[in-house]
């Protein structure tokens, strides 16, 4: 399969990182000549130095033959007129980074992104604010994801030396937990992810993936020692898109105050909310954070355009013991880095992206890929059982799955089961299995017809 990449920044590059992992055919396109380097240097890819939105540059990437176009710059108007010239130039499928909302939101349709040729367009802001939106919601977890419509939950959390687990083993996590049934899904330790043994023994500072029915969350949530609260009061350090955004999804259900430096900013964006409280100061501002009683703060939410303010920010209300704290990040790089300061939960509206249009091309691909998990190396995907497979009618423990996949989840009719090693998938059954990226094939294959 044919990509071509038009822009090499830090979404451009890790879209191209990822899809040049699963052997694609790959091209991309910058002006910059330090990202060009950067990217020949890293990449296995083909890398023109050009304006992507010349028709002569993307000529020579052979846009004609492109299964898949990605428009990726950090100018909305330079990824249009790519995209216009893409499709013009016959490529398949145009997918355009645009930041601005208007392109979507116009109401004469005068730039509706179809005009240009574009299939799907990705919001970067959007993606992070629905991502910081769930783990608002959930302030124990530094990573949250839903599977069969929220029916079952995957959240990750960093144990320190007083977690209750530290020092007892996956074996005896699942003896004293017999009441319902859970799953350790994935341990990441120095940067290693490994989906454990019984007898794997967690230590401070590994980072859990626990999966369970979400009905039985808080049983989890007490076996663990957490204590299950809901956020009700919640701070937001910058007035960006991002901030702006997560502002409108929870003033109605919780008390939100947004603060912006920009008095002028401030005052356009208080008229904009509802309910939210819009204040003019500095968010690092220890006195001023003071006076506004952090401490009572359930969340704290750092989303200033600038990355460096956002952490400063997120060490200061974590000093002042506010009790959630989330940073955002432009660099998908600094993601690790920075979760390993124990400051909170991390995110990044580029790697958030990234994830969107990876999982989009394996669907397209027929891959059954519903999550991407990119900086552990992970994905989730979905299976039907069919008839004269290898895993029809056989208990789980005789599956003969790869080292590092685990079925999670099995769909029956409707009903959902977490299985044991004896449970017998049935032709029809769906499956939710997680494994590591390069498993994928193998693992799908033992549910298709021998």
């Amino acid at each position: 399969m044919r990509v071509v990449i038009i822009g090499a920044g830090e979404v451009g590059f890790h879209i191209a990182k990822s899809l040049s992992e699963l052997d694609y055919d790959i091209a991309v396109i910058d002006t910059n000549s330090i990202k060009c380097q950067r990217a020949t240097e890293h990449l296995d890819v083909i890398v023109i130095k050009g304006n992507g939105s010349d028709a002569t540059i993307l000529k020579e990437a052979n846009v004609s033959e492109a299964d898949y176009v990605f428009c990726m710059t950090n100018s909305d108007e330079t990824n249009l007129i790519a995209s216009m010239q893409s499709h013009t130039l016959g490529a398949k499928k145009i997918v355009a980074r645009l930041r601005n909302t208007d392109y979507r939101n116009n109401g004469d349709g005068s730039i509706s992104p179809e005009k240009f040729g574009i299939d799907e367009v990705i919001h970067p802001e959007y993606e992070v604010a629905k991502e910081i939106v769930r783990l608002v919601k959930h302030p124990y977890a530094d990573k949250f994801y839903e599977f069969e419509n929220g029916k079952a939950v995957l959240f990750s959390k960093k144990l320190n030396h007083r977690s209750k687990i530290v020092n007892t083993t996956v074996e005896d996590f699942h003896k004293g937990n017999t009441d319902f049934k859970s799953l350790i899904v994935a341990i990441v330790r120095d940067e290693k992810m490994t989906i454990p043994s019984g007898s794997f023994k967690f230590e401070p500072d590994d980072n859990v993936f626990f999966f369970v029915k979400s009905k039985n969350l808080n049983l989890l949530l007490s076996s663990l020692g957490v204590s299950i609260s809901n956020s009700k009061r919640v701070m937001i350090a910058g007035a960006s898109k991002i901030g702006r955004k997560i502002a409108r999804e929870l003033e109605d259900s919780m008390s939100v105050r947004l603060v912006d430096s920009s008095e002028e900013k401030a005052k356009t964006v208080a008229s904009e909310l509802g309910e939210s409280i819009v204040m003019n100061a500095d968010a690092t501002d220890v006195e001023f954070l003071k006076n506004e009683n952090i401490s009572e703060v359930d969340s704290f939410i750092a989303v200033t355009e600038d990355e460096q303010l956002n952490l400063l920010a997120g060490i200061l209300a974590k000093q002042l013991k506010v009790k959630q704290s989330v940073i955002h990040v432009s660099n998908p790089d600094y993601v690790k880095s920075m979760s390993d300061l124990g400051l909170g939960a991390i995110v990044s509206k580029n790697t958030s992206s990234v994830n969107s249009i990876v999982k989009a091309i394996r669907i397209d691909q027929k891959d059954n890929v519903i999550q991407i998990f990119s900086r552990l190396g992970m994905e989730a995907i979905e299976l039907e059982v069919e008839n004269n497979s290898k895993a029809s009618r056989v208990p789980v423990a005789n599956l003969n799955l790869p080292h590092g996949s685990l079925i999670a989840l099995v769909n029956h009719n409707g009903h959902i089961a977490i299985p044991s090693g004896d449970y017998q998938i049935l032709p029809n059954d769906t499956v939710l299995i997680f494994c590591i990226n390069s498993k994928v094939k193998e693992v799908t294959s033992i549910f298709k017809p021998e």
